[in-house]
């Protein structure tokens, strides 16, 4: 399971560094300034977002699996607008 674990986490951070070398480049140095804060943001709420569907919707759950107060979790997908 350790294998896998890590193959998994290597395989996400090569598509995390593929995807903001492609953001770096489609604005072609213009707007990066705040680049930390934006895709923290996106990561976020795509996770919440993936992870809420994967579980059918499911809030508790869904904090568990992400490893985060339930209470945290509702004021984020407050905060983005995720529906559930």
């Amino acid at each position: 399971m350790e294998k896998t674990k890590k193959i998994a986490v290597s395989s996400l951070s090569k598509t995390i560094k593929n995807e903001t070398l492609a953001y770096i480049n489609k604005m072609n140095g213009q707007g990066v300034s705040n680049l930390h804060s934006l895709f923290i943001t996106e990561v976020e709420k795509s996770l919440i977002s993936a992870v809420l569907s994967h579980l059918g919707g499911n809030v508790t759950k869904t904090a568990a699996y992400l490893g985060i107060n339930r209470g945290t979790l509702i004021k984020r997908i407050k905060d983005y607008g995720i529906s559930i």
